[in-house]
């Protein structure tokens, strides 16, 4: 008997003595600007921390069902690039190689908010 009683206080103050583990789970907003076009790939992009960057096929997302909320025939040959923004107002720009703006535009990012921009 005394053998368990010391077995149990043995676990019980080992138990008692380790530290406290937490962990949390919750949704992550994330605020996104998608950009579907015939052609991306060459133009350049000024948003938020991003300045002139000239757009290549790496930076694209395949197309998916989902990408943009619903599956569309038509942007099934489209190129489609996706940002993560902070949320906040943006001035969002997009520019031909030869220089020529084809978007430009301030745009303003609520908690969680995905923009759907078609050139």
């Amino acid at each position: 008997m005394r053998t368990i009683l010391f077995l149990f206080l043995s676990v019980f103050l080992a138990a008692c003595g380790s530290n406290v583990q937490r962990s949390e789970t919750g949704l992550e907003h994330e605020q996104k600007v998608v950009i579907i076009a015939d052609v991306l790939i060459g133009n350049s992009i000024t948003v938020a921390a991003i300045n002139n960057h000239i757009i290549n096929g790496k930076d694209l997302t395949p197309y998916a069902t989902g990408v943009v909320g619903a599956a569309d025939a038509a942007d099934e040959n489209r190129q489609i690039l996706v940002i993560k923004l902070d949320k906040g107002s943006h001035r969002l720009s997009i520019k031909s190689p030869a220089g020529a703006v084809l978007f430009a535009k301030d745009i303003y990012l609520a908690d969680g908010q995905v923009r759907t921009i078609r050139l």
